[in-house]
């Protein structure tokens, strides 16, 4: 990749991070450029030596409310160069609140069961409609309509019937429990974002700007872009990398689709299938540890585990997904007959991992910190993110300039803002459904509605899950589902951390399933292909990931718990099930499958998925019965392989 294509990439996932923000000039530019860096630099300084839990998150809240205000306009037909007046008004209201939190917490905390005075009502009133509107300007309508949906639910319920109904809560209780306590607005959610998200996203940043991206396609060029259907498995492996540092699947359709969709069109492959291979790739990014997008600290706050043990059970999925999409991928090319790039076009690994293999130290000191050190995951992250500048220095052409830092600074702030919005007015949300007791309601009915059944439960969870994502960002819907549902599936005998990452694997999928599908849409932009034939190609390409959650539920080895055997053997014949999906999909194995041949693939694959020994035995049978109808021969040339001795 050339220097002139990197800084195009860094620029496309600057715009995408963007989004509808205002692009400030002169003074007023400064001026929120200057906020945005005071941001992180608070942030990286509490990261290390964090505050009382309630003042931290206060600053976190009145530094990102102040830039979602000033950068994001109020409706789409203001002008996007300057700052305007309802902005201006309500960071001062907001400063104002913030002063009189942080002068009044501590007295307020003493006076427990006293009734608050009315103007501390008013105030706490208007900070819940300033939440609402900063996570309306940041991210759209459908949080803020959902929100504002609970507090009237909250307020009205009793007029429900029976089986959704509850006691009558007057508003100032409802005001009362979300302001001024650190378990409304200011409650453990915006603790998460003002710790761990925030620095986890700098840390993404950071890799981004010192050229990390870069390297890590570089690689994936240099180790498969010369096979058959090269462009299409670089696609692959490069969003697998560039998913550890972003966590964000538009971000990485922008930041690898910009290279690989045109690279896949120029060697064969259709528009559609392009763009559907990137897009399929880039929604696996989210999984792929250790970023994970937002929704993994969330996780952790529910669950009480530690960030490295929810990783740790994820990595296997997320491998077992990127291997079936790049038998897919590598099947379409056999098929097709798709050469790779010629093998003198593709850099040489040795040196592009000579010249990059630096950027391989930040993840790695991550790990460390978590996995051996055993420090928090804010100070984790922290030294994550300051070893990268360092370590950028061991080789010239990859040296951070002070610009650079500033720049990774800045924009590590803008990148955070819609992510901490919708935190924060999640709390809105987790507060009401906590106080009508809504979750416990939810799950009673989707028990009974399942009839006691694991798997129409597991079913109707999907569903769920999908439905919300089509329209709610993927923490909102997770921390919803994750409250309402995932008590049901532990009821029903589910390992916690099995039902959480159920649910936390179709919220994700809302970004590849139609017919809203951003991730989808945004590639099949950059192929010049039709939207929702991208977004169904990519659905197929990605079947995998419908079917892991299940996997997973029923053998909780492939979360890598329980005995060392019992892993490997569920590792091995999950990893045969995915390739018998595989040839399923394309209806390719040795040549072109037949239909009887096809669905005995897919019954191979889901046997194989499905744990125990009689299913195992009896997918891998069908597999092989496969083989000899395509290529009779197959197997005893592999015998005859065997045989001959090596000279």
């Amino acid at each position: 990749m050339t220097e002139k294509m990197a800084v195009q990439q860094r620029i496309e996932i600057e715009e995408e991070a963007k989004g509808p923000q205002h692009r400030l000039k002169g003074a007023s530019a400064k001026v929120v450029t200057g906020i945005a860096i005071a941001f992180s630099l608070y942030q990286l300084i509490t990261g290390y030596a964090p505050l009382v839990a309630m003042y931290q998150r206060l600053i976190h809240v009145a530094f990102a409310f102040t830039l979602i205000f000033l950068l994001y306009p109020i409706s789409g037909r203001q002008k996007k160069d300057r700052l305007t007046w309802d902005g201006i008004l309500l960071v001062a209201l907001l400063l104002y609140i913030s002063y009189y939190v942080v002068t009044h917490f501590i007295v307020r905390a003493g006076e427990v069961g006293l009734e608050p005075p009315l103007y501390e009502l008013i105030l706490g009133g208007i900070l819940i409609l300033m939440t609402i509107e900063a996570a309306r300007r940041a991210t759209g309508w459908a949080l803020a309509i959902f929100v504002f949906g609970s507090l009237i639910y909250a307020r009205f319920g009793e007029w429900m019937p029976t089986v959704l109904g509850h006691p009558d809560y007057e508003v100032e209780r409802i005001i009362s429990g979300l302001f001024m306590t650190t378990e409304g607005i200011y409650g453990s959610l915006t603790g998460i974002s003002a710790t761990f998200i925030f620095l986890f996203m700098l840390f993404g940043t950071f890799m981004r700007e010192s050229g990390a991206g870069d390297f890590f396609f570089k690689l994936a060029l240099s180790l498969f872009g010369y096979v058959r259907g090269g462009p299409a498995k670089i696609a692959v492996v490069a969003s697998s990398m560039f998913g550890m540092i972003s966590g964000s699947a538009i971000a990485n359709v922008c930041g690898t689709g910009q290279v690989t969709i045109p690279m896949m069109k120029k060697a064969g492959y259709k528009p559609h299938f392009a763009g559907a291979v990137e897009s399929a790739s880039s929604v696996g990014g989210q999984f792929m540890p250790p970023v994970m997008g937002g929704s993994v600290f969330i996780m952790m706050e529910i669950l009480g585990t530690s960030y490295f043990s929810i990783c740790k059970a994820a990595a296997l999925s997320a491998l077992l997904y990127y291997v079936g999409l790049f038998l897919i991928v590598d099947f379409e090319a056999v098929k097709y007959g798709l050469k790779g790039i010629p093998r003198a076009q593709c850099p040489s690994f040795k040196k592009t991992l000579k010249e990059g293999f630096h950027f391989i130290i930040p993840p790695a000191v991550l790990v460390y910190f978590l996995a051996y050190v055993h420090v928090t995951e804010t100070r984790a992250a922290f030294w994550a993110v300051i070893c990268i500048p360092l370590v950028s220095f061991l080789r010239k052409s990859t040296r951070m300039s002070f610009k650079q830092i500033v720049r990774a600074l800045e924009s590590g702030a803008h990148t955070a803002l819609p992510v901490v919005a919708i935190v924060v007015c999640c709390n809105v949300l987790v507060g009401m459904i906590t106080l009508t007791g809504l979750g416990l309601q939810i799950s009673t009915i989707l028990i009974e509605l399942s009839g006691e059944s694991l798997i129409l439960l597991l079913v109707l969870t999907m569903i769920a899950s999908l439905i919300l994502g089509l329209g709610l960002p993927i923490i909102v819907s997770y921390l919803v589902l994750a409250i309402l549902v995932a008590p049901a599936l532990t009821n029903m005998g589910v390992m916690p951390l099995a039902a959480h990452l159920f649910i936390f694997f179709f919220a994700l999928v809302s970004d590849l399933t139609p017919p809203v599908a951003p991730g989808a849409f945004v590639a099949a932009g950059i192929a010049g292909a039709e939207m929702m034939r991208t977004a169904w190609t990519a659905c197929r390409l990605g079947l995998v990931v419908y079917i892991l959650p299940y996997m997973f539920v029923f053998s909780p080895a492939l979360l890598l718990k329980g005995d060392l055997g019992d892993i490997a053997l569920a590792a091995i014949t999950a990893l045969i099930g995915v390739y018998a999906l595989a040839c399923g999909i394309q209806g390719y194995m040795f040549r072109s499958t037949k239909i009887h041949e096809r669905i005995m693939l897919f019954i191979g694959a889901f046997s194989l998925i499905k744990p125990g020994w009689i299913t195992d035995l009896a997918g891998i049978i069908l597999l092989v019965i496969v083989g000899l109808m395509q290529k009779p021969t197959f197997f005893i040339e592999l015998l005859n392989r065997a045989r001959t001795p090596v000279r």
